[in-house]
Formats: structure tokens, C-alpha cells, sequence
């Protein structure tokens, strides 16, 4: 089930169940750039401070078994660790995205990566370590006694390589160009004067959003994000058969997300998307 909620994140409680999330990626936004919604805020000590208030609606929706992600640009990251460890989260790990795309600067290093938080509100949490694990080159292939490759094969490529487990440096996803297919289900090309929609400025890559549902989260569990976008979060979980509910604001955003589920995805019998935008309590839907 795919629900779109026209409203403000902070409503969620109206929404949301206490305990009946499994999982949340939220990508907020980071209050660093010049974006008229990146930029609601007088100062840092007021972004904080509205943080502070979805965090805190993150920590009370989630099940005891749940897990969250959290995006964050590397400025406030330090500040992300204090807020969701202050709101009772235990902190897992930090993912270091490299995005292989950023803005050189004749003055400083240029910013090429983003951080992702994994928090879990309990030491009982889903982590499918199998479905996550990469293919990875052997530097030493070993061989058994009879001299057969230990736990290693030849690839397409030719290359020696085995199963590895997942680290936290991801540097193979690279963020949603224009000619992806990503962003072309919704927006044609850069120039094109056909475009009914622009291509939304911070998309995260489909890939990564999919690592982390498929790591933390079941078929058909429930995947939550407050800050719905271009629906990315809502595409990989209809993809990997997880429930979603996502959060949107904007007009145009939701249109981008239903043109998208239509351009992107095979059609699923009896699934529909919704799209909630009235007063009512809709708390009886995820129970």
C-alpha cells in the first residue's frame, strides 16, 4: 500500500501510530544551500530546534524492532549525532555517501559526500546482511586441498571475486543524472522546453534508497519518509513489496511522484496510491 500525505511531517502524529514503523528514511531538509525550501530558517539554533520536533515523532512512531536513516550534509552532522541520541536513539553507525559529483571551490576541499545516520531505537533491529553483501575482488584466492576455489569464483569480467559484507563507505552510487531513468520518467531532458517538471535538486539515487529497505526492513513492513520529494522512497519500497507512507508538501512534488510511479514501475493488481490531504485521522490504516 503506497499513501501519500499532503501535509507538513509534523502533522504526522494526526497520521502515524505510536510503535508501527519499521523503518524510516527521511531526507530532511539540510540547510545549506540557497533553495527556497532549504532556507525557512532565521539560524541554526531554529533549524535545530525544528529537528528536534520530527526526530522526536521519528523515536515515538518507530516499533521496538524498528531502524531509521538519516541523510545530513556534513556541516550539522556532528549536531544530527546529538538530537537523535538526545530523542533515545542508539546510534549504529554513520554512512559516508560519495556522490562523485560536488562544487569545487579555489579556497577549501571540495564537498564530495553526504553522511546517512543509522539509528535504532532498540539492540533488537532488522539487518539482512546477506541481501546487502557485494560482490568483492580477491586479493588472496585461496584454494582447498583439492584445488578448488575457496569461496571465491571467476566473474563475467574474468575477475576473482567473493561475497563480502557491506561497509560504510559507499562509493559506487552515484547521484540521478539527467539521463537516468530516474529522472527522465518525469522530467524529458535538461533543455527540453517540454518539460512539465524540473528535476528535483537533492533526488537521492533509487540504489541507494533500496540498500537500506532492503537491509532494514521485511516484505510488507512499513517504510515512513517525512520528506517525500520526488517519491524516490516510496518507488524502491513498492519495488522491494514494502508498505510506504510519505510525506509532501508541495503540489508539484506529489504530481512528480505519481508521474513517476506510473513511468517507472510495472502495474500491481490491487495496488493503489493515495493521496491524503483532508483533516482525517487515519490512524486505524497501519494498526
Amino acid at each position: 500500500m503506497e499513501n501519500i500525505i499532503n501535509k507538513d511531517c509534523l502533522d504526522s502524529p494526526t497520521i502515524i501510530k505510536n510503535e508501527s514503523v519499521d523503518l524510516f528514511f527521511v531526507d530532511p531538509p539540510y540547510f545549506t544551500t540557497s533553495i527556497e525550501w532549504d532556507k525557512q530558517w532565521a539560524n541554526n539554533d531554529e533549524y535545530y530546534s525544528w529537528c528536534r520536533l520530527w526526530i522526536s515523532n521519528m523515536y515515538d512512531q518507530l516499533k521496538e524492532t524498528g531502524s531509521a536513516y538519516v541523510c545530513c550534509q556534513w556541516l550539522h552532522s556532528g549536531m544530527y549525532q546529538v538530537m537523535l541520541q538526545e530523542a533515545g536513539f542508539n546510534i549504529l553507525n554513520r554512512i559516508t555517501w560519495k556522490k562523485d559529483k560536488g562544487r569545487g571551490s579555489k579556497s577549501n576541499w571540495k564537498s564530495m559526500h553526504e553522511d546517512i545516520w543509522f539509528v535504532s531505537k532498540t539492540k533488537q533491529y532488522t539487518f539482512n546482511v546477506d541481501d546487502v553483501k557485494i560482490e568483492k575482488k580477491v586479493i588472496a584466492p585461496y584454494r582447498d586441498e583439492n584445488g578448488n576455489p575457496k569461496d571465491w569464483w571467476v566473474n563475467e569480467n574474468g575477475e576473482k571475486v567473493r561475497m563480502s559484507y557491506p561497509g560504510n563507505l559507499w562509493e559506487t552510487i552515484s547521484i540521478p543524472f539527467w539521463s537516468s531513468h530516474e529522472v527522465k520518467s518525469y522530467a524529458v531532458s535538461k533543455k527540453s522546453p517540454n518539460n512539465k517538471f524540473q528535476k528535483h535538486s537533492t533526488q537521492k539515487p533509487k540504489e541507494l534508497v533500496k540498500r537500506c529497505i532492503m537491509a532494514s526492513s521485511n516484505q510488507d513492513d512499513l517504510v515512513v519518509d517525512y520528506f517525500g520529494g520526488s517519491g524516490t522512497t516510496m518507488i524502491a519500497s513498492k519495488e522491494l513489496n514494502r508498505d510506504c507512507i510519505i510525506f509532501e508538501k508541495d503540489e508539484t512534488y506529489i504530481e512528480i511522484i505519481k508521474t513517476r510511479l506510473v513511468n517507472e514501475e510495472k502495474p500491481t493488481a490491487g495496488i493503489g496510491v493515495k493521496v491524503k490531504n483532508d483533516n482525517k485521522n487515519f490512524n486505524t490504516l497501519f494498526e
